[in-house]
């Protein structure tokens, strides 16, 4: 009995020291770290950032090295694959462009979520939101008005449907917050994002009440709910 116990104590220790050996063998360590996806992004920067190599294969942290790349701002996404025995993989989705942001003449190209990107241009046609008070210049991974970015979005596809208008221009400023000029030659001050579906109500009321044709020329102020102004 005593034998038996001695060699199943044994038979215990050696397969912790197994473990151990196998956790630091360098056959089990990240010899290989790939970045796919990166083209505005600077690879060597996600590998630094990501810091795993040499490190074990069994347990790499590889949340912590998530959220290091996910702070590059041209870094939309990112996730990281294991591939044995010593592979690891980052897979990076980057921002992609939308439109532009335009200080004085210089056209920024930005993404969804008002990031500037790099000179990446986007589709064909795609909305342009000129700054009328912002003279500082912009550089990749910076950030416009979020809210101005994400009304452009919703006036895009809500006016044609709810006036039959088209928006041929946006512009931006602190004071106003959006403002759109329509095809039908007047201009409309929206503000922010607030309330659009209502603030979409009130001025086909106001376009009924007065008229398209006799609009051209004027703005439509729709920032203050049931007190719109018309000059």
């Amino acid at each position: 009995v005593r034998l038996r116990r001695g060699l199943m104590a044994l038979s215990v220790v050696a397969s912790i020291a197994g473990l151990i050996a196998l956790y630091l063998s360098p056959a089990l360590r990240v010899h290989d770290v790939q970045v796919v996806g990166a083209s505005q992004v600077d690879a060597a920067r996600v590998k630094e950032l990501a810091s795993l190599n040499g490190d074990s294969m069994l347990h790499p942290d590889l949340a912590n090295a998530e959220q290091q790349i996910g702070y590059l701002p041209l870094v939309k996404a990112v996730s990281i694959e294991r591939h044995w025995p010593q592979t690891i993989r980052i897979v990076v989705t980057e921002r992609s462009p939308w439109g532009y942001w335009q200080v004085s003449d210089t056209n920024y190209v930005i993404d969804s979520e008002g990031v500037v990107l790099t000179d990446i241009p986007p589709a064909e046609g795609a909305p342009v939101i000129k700054d009328m008070s912002n003279p500082v210049r912009l550089v990749p991974g910076d950030r416009v008005d979020i809210d101005a970015v994400r009304l452009t979005q919703a006036l895009l596809q809500k006016v044609p449907e709810a006036l039959a208008l088209n928006v041929i221009s946006f512009e931006y400023s602190i004071a106003q917050g959006l403002t759109l000029a329509t095809d039908a030659g007047y201009r409309v001050v929206v503000g922010d994002s607030q309330n659009v579906d209502y603030k979409l109500a009130v001025w086909k009321a106001v376009e009924g009440q007065l008229g398209r044709e006799s609009m051209p020329g004027h703005v439509l102020d729709l920032r203050f709910r049931d007190r719109p102004s018309f000059q």
